[in-house]
């Protein structure tokens, strides 16, 4: 076999080329693994990078429930004013949350469409309860006597009108 001798261009072009070819291998790799085409797996980049990161308040119940997602994968979960976090990933337009102390797991199927999230549970494979978040600049979490206090007064004026 000879000695072949190639000069400083052609190996960076060959480089160039190798690199080029195994960033394409791992993108197909991912695809395959994830079963869903390039088109989606960029897609949903786009919405961990751009649409879903930030700060998601209830529309049903505003104070009660509410998301931060932020852009390391880490959430913070609120239920009034208690706290949970955890670790999220998304794969196509389904979301995992992952609480690191008990492993616990919960899927949702997500779409987020101008500021508002829609968080479908996920159960078995099936789809059940859909909740809609409005994207905010700040939290506003009701304590839980906040809470009752609201009711009640949603009450009495329900009471006063019906009278």
């Amino acid at each position: 076999m000879s000695n072949v001798k190639l000069s400083k261009a052609k190996i960076a072009i060959i480089v160039v080329a190798a690199v080029i070819f195994a960033l394409l291998a791992a993108g197909g790799i991912y695809c395959v693994a994830t079963d869903q085409s390039p088109a989606n797996a960029i897609s949903a980049a786009t919405a961990h990078q751009d649409k879903l990161v930030g700060k998601w308040q209830s529309q049903k119940s505003p104070g009660l429930s509410a998301y931060v997602f932020y852009d390391d994968g880490t959430y913070d979960s609120y239920l009034s004013t208690v706290n949970f976090s955890g670790e999220y990933t998304v794969k196509g337009n389904k979301i995992t949350l992952t609480n690191p102390n008990t492993s616990g797991e919960v899927v949702y199927k997500y779409k987020v469409k101008g500021k508002v999230l829609t968080l479908t549970l996920i159960e078995d494979g099936k789809e059940s309860d859909s909740n809609t978040y409005d994207s905010v600049d700040e939290l506003k979490m009701k304590t839980l006597a906040d809470l009752i206090g609201d009711s009640v007064k949603d009450s009495n004026t329900t009471t006063t009108k019906a009278e």
